[in-house]
């Protein structure tokens, strides 16, 4: 098999209908697809040799079918992306499909009407298992119930260069063997987050519009918790303050000075930032959330 395709599906068509719509987007013609529910008498007497296999089951919630589709040497197989949408068309449902990043519920999203958008998706154990869909970034009209938000866990999963983390870890552990719970773990998990951040804003690469203020805050109080580190660290105390000062020399290159009234603000504080570190009082010189 030179492909294989997950899918889920809004709602339920018929047999010959999914299989017509597979077809068209896989560009293969119906007698080509072989389908089957997994959950009857039918998946054990199939034609093997189809150039196209897919077998489906039902699943509760806020779907109604799930499907797993593999496609044979002779057939030119289109993207994910591309498969999905022309599936979403063909059936007038809304189609989701696994996305690359690590986080479970991290999923793409293709509705009838073109509209492509990230989801989250939550899937529970049992006999027939319930699908939630929790979250969009854009609105799907056939998931009414999901919020409209930004995923902020498919932020924090893009891959962003970290060398002073790297050097850190490196410096501080370099055979892995630190305990999970450790100073030196928790410096890393906070240097790393830290980074991420600094180094998006170095490189203008805060997505305007899309980095919730609430992350941007999240950050802010993850910089708080790399102090309160470097301070209580032992034998590792000067690797951390030299890492946290190597990323602070970036992100006050990166901001401007503000009074933290901004922040106070957002944060319905008001002036108790006042009294926190310098880098509550600066910001990026282009807002990268909805004002």
């Amino acid at each position: 098999m030179t492909a294989t395709y997950s899918f889920l599906t809004v709602h339920r068509p018929a047999p010959h209908a999914m299989a017509s719509a597979l077809a068209g987007a896989l560009g293969v013609e119906p007698e080509a697809v072989d389908l089957a529910d997994e959950d009857t008498e039918e998946a054990d007497d199939r034609n093997w040799d189809a150039p196209v296999l897919c077998t489906y089951r039902s699943v509760a919630g806020d779907l109604a079918l799930s499907w797993d589709v593999s496609v044979s040497d002779g057939v030119t197989a289109p993207s994910a992306e591309a498969a999905a949408l022309e599936l979403a068309k063909g059936l007038g449902t809304t189609v989701l499909r696994p996305a690359q990043e690590e986080a479970p519920s991290a999923y793409w999203a293709a509705g009838p009407d073109g509209t492509v958008t990230r989801a989250r998706l939550y899937e529970g154990e049992g006999d027939l298992p319930v699908c939630t869909v929790d979250a969009v970034e854009a609105p799907m009209k056939q998931l009414p119930a999901a919020r409209v938000e930004v995923l902020a866990e498919i932020l924090r999963g893009r891959h962003i260069g970290t060398p002073v983390t790297d050097a850190f870890a490196e410096a501080a552990d370099p055979h892995g063997c630190a305990p999970a719970a450790g100073t030196v773990n928790r410096a890393r998990e906070a240097l790393l987050l830290w980074e991420r951040l600094v180094r998006r804003i170095d490189a203008g690469r805060l997505p305007g519009g899309r980095y919730p203020f609430e992350l941007y805050v999240e950050d802010l109080r993850i910089r708080d918790g790399l102090g309160e580190l470097a301070e209580t660290a032992g034998p590792e105390r000067e690797l951390i303050a030299r890492a946290v000062a190597e990323l602070d020399e970036v992100f006050r290159r990166g901001t401007e000075p503000d009074s933290g009234a901004l922040l106070g603000h957002l944060t319905r504080s008001g002036s108790a930032v006042a009294d926190r570190g310098w880098w509550w009082h600066r910001r990026p010189a282009t807002l990268p959330w909805d004002s």
